[in-house]
């Protein structure tokens, strides 16, 4: 695979500010090959965010996903995996655990790499060395001009790395050594469209609505993680967007058009950390639908009108709100399948319980339990008996502690 040194000494010039890790991985370029194998969507019970290539309906009871340091882990075998939540694809030669998670761009590896840009997140990825053959790194850019290149972060030095492949969707390269990555572009004047998306998300306390442009490969999951004490409103958000060109919002109901703040604004690529709103929208008490569009500078629509539902409202004379205890009872009931299943640490949660209701006989029980799928079927038993107030508990418990899988079941962003 062809590569380019770069020493840190030659990394000199401005570039904007991009905290966090030092080591990274950069890939990405829009191209479409028709002898691209296509990924099953099929899901691997054992395997929470990854769906496998070439099985249908293997199961592996043994592999368990779970959150450790920030990082997803998950038992892999030969044979393509694509990512739920991130859309890598990792091509492995035979079983390992994988460790995944999105780290914050450094301009320290930024600078000197001059005419190029990100053009993807930054990934942390760790597995035993040789067990990935290839990974392919998802990009959105539209047109094949764009050169995309990958940059490989290890020990202060810097390694540009040539794709082996790009496809519509997906830059591949060939892994040897393993540490952080993320996809670069050569800069272009005027910039091309690439495939955005946008994201909405709704602050009930201030009836302010959260609107988000974002390239479409940064996972939704980690913008969900930097505002999570806003309600995100699934909608379909796809669109194609131009960095460095102004957009509008349009946001109207029956009776009135609201003006954004601000009214216009620049689309850039923003990965992270922070992802701050785009426009921000401050609706009146009882709007519980708004019909949503996107505009650009001149006026064209450019992310085509939709009702939107805003989530946390229902009816109750002129005004709607909805109970946040009754929507957390809602959800363990509905998901008490998966939850028995993958929750991991059941003694940390009864740990958080305080209802009067929750004795130490009952604790006692959980605890005598071997495996978590039966401290969870003890766990339940206690919930059914005392009804949905504890649910309500034991949900904003989860909430804390297994933040992802919560997320995941929520949005139902687990393996598209």
């Amino acid at each position: 695979m062809a590569c380019a040194k770069v020493s840190p000494d030659r990394l000199k010039g401005p570039r904007p500010q991009f905290p966090g890790s030092s080591h990274h991985y950069l890939s990405g370029l829009p191209k479409h090959d028709s002898d691209s194998p296509e990924l099953s969507s099929d899901s691997y019970e054992s395997i929470s965010d990854c769906t496998s290539s070439d099985s249908e309906d293997q199961r592996e009871p043994g592999a368990v996903q779970a959150v450790a340091r920030g990082f997803r882990t998950f038992r892999l075998h030969a044979g393509q995996f694509k990512c739920r939540f991130t859309d890598l694809v990792f091509d492995m030669k035979g079983e390992r655990k994988v460790m995944r998670k999105v780290v914050s761009w450094d301009s320290s590896v930024l600078d000197g790499l001059r005419h190029m840009e990100p053009a993807g997140p930054l990934y942390s990825i760790e597995c035993h060395k040789g067990s990935i053959r290839r990974l392919h790194l998802p990009h959105c850019e539209t047109h094949t001009d764009v050169k995309l290149t990958v940059a490989h972060v290890t020990g202060g030095n810097v390694e540009v790395l040539q794709p082996l492949k790009v496809t519509k969707t997906h830059v591949i390269i060939e892994v040897q050594n393993l540490s952080l990555f993320g996809l670069l572009k050569t800069l272009l004047l005027p910039a091309y469209p690439i495939t955005a998306q946008v994201l909405l998300f709704f602050e009930k306390s201030l009836n302010k609505l959260h609107i988000h442009l974002l390239p479409g490969n940064v996972p939704v999951q980690e913008v969900q993680k930097r505002h999570e004490n806003i309600r995100y409103i699934t909608t379909s958000s796809k669109c194609v967007l131009t960095p460095g060109k102004k957009y509008r919002s349009c946001c109207k109901t029956t009776d009135r058009e609201y003006v954004s703040q601000p009214e216009d604004e620049k689309f850039e690529c923003d990965y992270g950390p922070n992802y701050h709103p785009t426009f921000e929208v401050f609706l009146n008490t009882g709007v519980t639908k708004v019909t949503l569009s996107l505009l650009d500078e001149n006026g064209l629509v450019v992310w085509k009108p939709r009702d939107v539902k805003l989530t946390g409202m229902v009816a109750l004379g002129a005004i709607f709100t909805i109970s946040k205890d009754s929507f957390g009872a809602d959800f363990v009931d509905k998901y008490k399948a998966d939850l028995i299943q993958r929750v991991p640490s059941v003694m940390e949660i009864a740990d958080c319980i305080k209802s009067k209701e929750f004795t130490s006989e009952m604790y006692n029980k959980i605890h005598a339990e071997a495996t978590p799928q039966d401290k969870m079927r003890e766990l339940y038993k206690y919930l059914n008996s005392a009804g949905r107030a504890a649910k309500a508990e034991f949900y904003h418990i989860l909430r804390e502690k297994h933040c992802d899988l919560v997320t995941e079941l929520e949005t139902g962003s687990g393996l598209d």
